[in-house]
């Protein structure tokens, strides 16, 4: 008989996350420091991991350490990653995506991914590499503050060739992933509102720059109909619908803010956005119970857009692009918007 029961369902929600490639205990070791064979002891719940070995592997793997054994909505422990206060920790947050994205594509359960999306998914971010540059600057400037970022304009920011590397990595596992997404009329607007912001306070001062950025909004807009009509996602290298399979609803219900629920099976995980661009995360059972329920009541309420269902597609794809036109025009004309 295991001392620890709990412990050990929670390594089996970890050994789940491991892809079959690697060795659990290997792995495990390896992350904590530890021989094999005290591994395999604390795997069998005879030696009880420590305080700082649980939060280690939580935080590695984006299991919650309550994810077994609390079933209480009033206590729900959160992973926020490390507090972003410099460009150093800016570039762990690309790196905690990734690692993310790697773990869900490469885990042993089939997942499905429903993205609630006030403002349009994060992923498609890293197909585009002047929303990419538009992004990282408006987040680390206008957000996060960040001293490094306080002295330079769009014009004389640069993304490191990794940075770059590394979302062509989330956009590739995300391309990969069964996904229903959730758009609204607003999803859009935020980022819209962020480059009129930067030209208008001098923090873009090219035209041709902010005009690239607004090209690229038109190209995400044709994405999501290939995407739509083709019912699977895009390669990001190829831009043909070669990947994944892809449900799209429309809603006309306030979301609220970007939220993803992901299904393994068994093991749920709920990611929601805070600090406009940063996500916490939990596996709480009783948490995510209350998630699935939400999304699949919004979905129940949204339009689903089928293959041959061009007609509501494009009436609401041709709304994007004309607040894609309303923000163009106010920039090269000076003129104020409603958006």
């Amino acid at each position: 008989m295991s001392t620890y029961p709990k412990q050990v369902e929670f390594l089996k929600l970890v050994q789940a996350r491991i892809p079959d490639h690697l060795n659990v205990v290997d792995t495990l070791g390896e992350l904590l420091g530890i021989g094999s064979d005290s591994t395999y002891r604390r795997l069998r719940g005879e030696t009880a991991l420590s305080f700082e070995e649980a939060q280690l592997i939580s935080s590695h793997f984006g299991i919650s350490m309550d994810a077994v054994g609390i079933d209480a909505l009033n206590r729900v422990d959160f992973d926020a990653g490390h507090p972003i206060e410099t460009a150093a920790d800016y570039a762990k947050y690309s790196q905690r995506l990734v690692a993310r994205m790697l773990q869900i594509e490469t885990g042993k359960q089939q997942s499905h991914m429903y993205y609630l999306a006030q403002d349009f998914p994060l992923f498609y971010i890293y197909l585009f590499p002047q929303i990419t540059r538009l992004k990282s600057f408006y987040w680390g400037r206008s957000i996060l503050a960040l001293p490094e970022f306080q002295h330079v304009t769009f014009g004389q920011f640069t993304i490191p060739k990794e940075r770059f590397e590394a979302g062509l990595e989330v956009i590739r596992s995300y391309a990969q992933l069964d996904s229903s997404e959730v758009w609204t009329s607003r999803s859009f607007l935020a980022t819209l509102r962020q480059i009129q912001y930067c030209w208008d306070t001098g923090l873009i001062t090219e035209l041709n720059d902010a005009l690239a950025i607004l090209e690229e909004m038109d190209e995400l807009v044709e994405v999501i109909r290939i995407q739509s009509t083709a019912g699977q996602k895009i390669n990001p290298l190829t831009r043909q619908p070669t990947g994944a399979p892809f449900h799209f609803y429309i809603t006309e219900l306030s979301v609220g803010n970007n939220a993803v629920f992901l299904d393994r099976g068994e093991t749920k995980h709920t990611f929601l956005s805070f600090n406009t661009f940063n996500f916490i995360e939990t596996t709480n059972r009783a948490f995510n119970r209350q998630t699935e329920k939400w999304i699949q009541e919004l979905i129940r309420k949204s339009t689903k857009i089928e293959p041959g269902a061009t007609s509501v597609r494009d009436q609401y794809l041709a709304k994007l692009k004309r607040q894609v036109d309303t923000i163009r025009q106010a920039i090269c004309n000076q003129e104020d918007t409603l958006l």
